[in-house]
């Protein structure tokens, strides 16, 4: 069983530290709307028994300040806010300059690039360290197998690059997937203790790590048979090393509530890009 689909290679390193620049942004700029109306004075902290006293310094040169009574204590809280926000906001700065430089050198590419870029009749001899990714998604793609078989009156349904699947569900799981090009053998089989050979409605490829996450789709979950098989379906899945969000996806419907496209694009966010 074959389908054309959108391959997209993602580096999980670049994809990581993109979202902890955005993290990083964020938090800078909150602490730079925070540092705008931060106090001007300067805070001195002194021990004092078993606690501390605080002085506010406000004059240049002043080495003792001004004591700060307990009931003015907020505004010792402001001016050490103030003195960390600022400590934190140089280290963020620094953190995503380390990280620009890192990106902009760093080309998770270039060992493939080392394979495929020689002249043919050397690549013929040569065993690479790592498989190229392009390639190694082809052939996961296009890997022979023999699906579940339809019965001869079972409804028709077509995904957009083709591939038959049994319900509109489906079809809306199979075209998130092809857009967000992540490469899915549909109903491959699969060995599960305690049941034996089951066909998970997508085994999808993490392209970012090469591991396979299964996804099936219960859609009759309104039927208590169903409903039951399911649990126990679940629960030989989890027997044989398929964990519920981490390598294991499980979408649910009934008549009263239908799939939602967006807690399949949620999902697919989450665990597969």
């Amino acid at each position: 069983m074959e389908n054309n689909q959108k391959i997209v290679n993602r580096s999980p390193i670049i994809t990581a530290l993109q979202e902890q620049t955005d993290i990083y942004q964020n938090t800078l700029d909150n602490l730079t709307k925070k540092l705008r109306n931060a106090p001007k004075e300067t805070l001195r902290v002194q021990p004092h028994k078993k606690s501390f006293q605080y002085y506010i310094v406000t004059q240049k040169g002043d080495t003792k300040g001004s004591y700060l009574p307990r009931k003015e204590i907020r505004k010792a809280k402001a001016i050490a806010q103030r003195d960390y926000n600022e400590a934190a906001a140089a280290i963020i700065k620094k953190q995503l300059a380390a990280i620009d430089t890192f990106l902009r050198a760093y080309q998770p590419n270039a060992l493939d690039q080392a394979f495929t870029g020689l002249h043919p009749g050397r690549r013929a001899l040569v065993t690479p360290v790592r498989e190229p990714d392009d390639e190694f998604i082809a052939a996961w793609l296009h890997h022979p197998y023999t699906g579940k078989p339809f019965e001869i009156n079972a409804p028709e349904f077509y995904t957009s690059t083709g591939v038959r699947v049994r319900s509109k569900s489906e079809v809306i799981i199979a075209d998130a997937l092809s857009r967000a090009g992540i490469p899915f053998r549909y109903e491959y089989p699969t060995s599960v203790k305690g049941w034996g050979t089951l066909y998970p409605d997508f085994t999808c490829l993490d392209t970012r790590t090469r591991e396979e996450i299964i996804w099936e789709h219960f859609g009759l979950m309104g039927d208590p048979d169903y409903t039951e098989s399911t649990v126990q379906k679940i629960a030989h899945y989890t027997a044989s090393g398929y964990t519920l969000g981490k390598n294991f996806i499980a979408t649910f419907e009934n008549a009263a509530s239908p799939l939602s496209v967006k807690q399949v694009q949620a999902y697919i966010k989450s665990l597969l890009m």
